[in-house]
């Protein structure tokens, strides 16, 4: 049989964890900024510039607390199994304070208009889930 005609994939490499991990979050922050400007626009165009920049700073929440995990979790070589789940321990922990703390910030602080804040807050939330599943 000639190698024209057989049927063989080319042999796929395989990507580090930690560039996995990478292009992950790449992916859900790419969603995340999309979402919302989505969010933004409708709030825009149901409210007023207030409830855009509510909105803004809600999606932004978010991707400061995905940012923050990114940063802490990031791993340029191959730890110890122990090292790298304590690494992911404390990156999620990181990210949820920073979540909760920018979740009450924004709510506190745009008062009348934190229903967009929350609104964008919880989308971009599903995205981050919704990439993580799918993945």
């Amino acid at each position: 049989m000639h190698p024209e005609n057989a049927n063989i994939r080319p042999i796929v490499r395989a990507v580090p964890p930690g560039q996995r991990l990478q292009q992950q979050i790449r992916t859900v922050l790419l969603l995340m900024i999309a979402l919302t400007g989505v969010v933004a626009v409708t709030a825009v165009f149901f409210a007023d510039a207030k409830a855009m920049l509510a909105a803004l700073a809600g999606g932004l929440s978010q991707i400061v607390a995905v940012a923050t995990y990114s940063r802490i979790a990031r791993a340029d070589r191959i730890p110890a199994p122990k090292a790298m789940l304590y690494q992911h321990l404390l990156a999620e922990t990181a990210k949820i304070v920073v979540a909760l703390v920018l979740l009450f910030a924004g709510v506190i602080g745009f008062g009348a208009n934190a229903a967009w804040f929350i609104a964008a807050f919880l989308v971009t939330l599903m995205a981050y889930w919704l990439v993580l599943v799918l993945n």
